[in-house]
């Protein structure tokens, strides 16, 4: 993301959003259930989810050109999905349907605090792989930019390896965090654009380095040292972010919002910054403008339906200063 890039209306702008799409069961409880536990949940209901989907939406939302790259099951869940996804005008001929194979659900528990769990696992038929990648990048040419999240983190370094042989530029939302150090070791960060950690994620990706034990503000150089990514944007929560990009880093307050539900926060920020990124805003503009998504998403419960919509996002566009979509 260095040097000088003439803006580009968000429109103009294609892209593949590479990961898990699933069907996400939200549970609002007062606590973890145990083993054993028969407990009454304060609500529950079913909406399309993955990290890769929120990203997709609210790109699509943004006004982007949108292709989906990722695997369901042909069954009624797989079918609704797709159907979802057309429906937010994003392309889901890049995306593979496999017989026999049964969609994923990913269940969500949200305490009142705002804070959540996630258990969840797709099956093997369905992991994306680089060549799901490759095929749909020649599919969809040209393309702007990829967005690849951790969601298949024995892949994520093949999937990353082959959008740079594409000649794509690439945005990556490591979450959720591989516990093995080694797939960390194998990324090839040097086919890394934009890199969008929370300070968990951060500090786990600086596993070895002095600098994951250092203050949070730090992250970012941290991070763009040790690892040679270009630019790095470390989500802190309700103390704002950290951006690194073109050799300087800028600190951001978040700004005032009664927390709800974080689920899809960091989804929503990433799909927003890496827009306008990679239509040549300024970077400040990109931030603010990733950081009232994100305050929106949190300001009310679920992850999908408590995306931004378009009506939002270009009532924001609009509000903020500098930019357009």
């Amino acid at each position: 993301m260095t040097g000088a890039h003439t803006p580009r209306p968000i429109s103009e702008l294609r892209f593949l959003v590479a990961g898990a799409y699933v069907l996400d069961c939200l549970i609002s409880t007062p606590r973890l259930p145990a083993w054993g536990d028969d407990l009454r949940a304060e609500a529950m209901r079913t909406v399309p989810g993955g990290k890769a989907l929120n990203q997709a939406v609210t790109l699509a939302r943004l006004g982007a050109q949108v292709a989906a790259v990722g695997c369901v099951g042909t069954d009624v869940v797989g079918q609704a999905i797709r159907g979802a996804l057309t429906a937010e005008g994003i392309d889901v001929s890049t995306m593979a349907a496999v017989p026999d194979a049964p969609t994923p659900v990913c269940v969500v528990y949200t305490r009142t605090d705002g804070e959540n769990a996630f258990v969840w696992r797709v099956p093997d038929a369905l992991t994306l792989t680089a060549d799901h990648l490759s095929a749909a990048a020649r599919a969809a040419e040209p393309v702007d930019a990829v967005l690849v999240t951790f969601e298949f983190p024995d892949q994520s370094a093949d999937i990353l390896t082959a959008a740079h042989a594409e000649g794509i530029r690439t945005v990556v939302n490591p979450a959720p965090l591989p516990a093995d150090p080694a797939v960390i070791g194998a990324i090839p960060w040097n086919a890394v654009d934009v890199l969008v950690p929370n300070e968990a994620e951060a500090r786990g990706l600086l596993i070895g380095h002095s600098a994951a034990h250092g203050p949070a503000e730090h992250l970012a150089d941290a991070i763009a040292d040790a690892f040679g990514v270009e630019t790095v944007c470390v989500t802190l929560a309700e103390q704002g972010c950290a951006l690194r990009i073109d050799g300087a880093s800028t600190t951001y307050p978040a700004p005032p919002v009664a927390v709800l539900d974080t689920t899809a926060a960091s989804d929503a920020f990433t799909a927003v910054l890496a827009a306008h990124l990679i239509a040549g805003a300024d970077p400040t503009v990109a931030v603010h403008q990733a950081q009232a998504a994100a305050a929106l998403t949190i300001s009310r419960p679920g992850a999908y339906e408590a995306l931004p919509t378009t009506t939002e996002l270009q009532h924001q566009a609009g509000s903020l200063p500098n930019c357009s979509i």
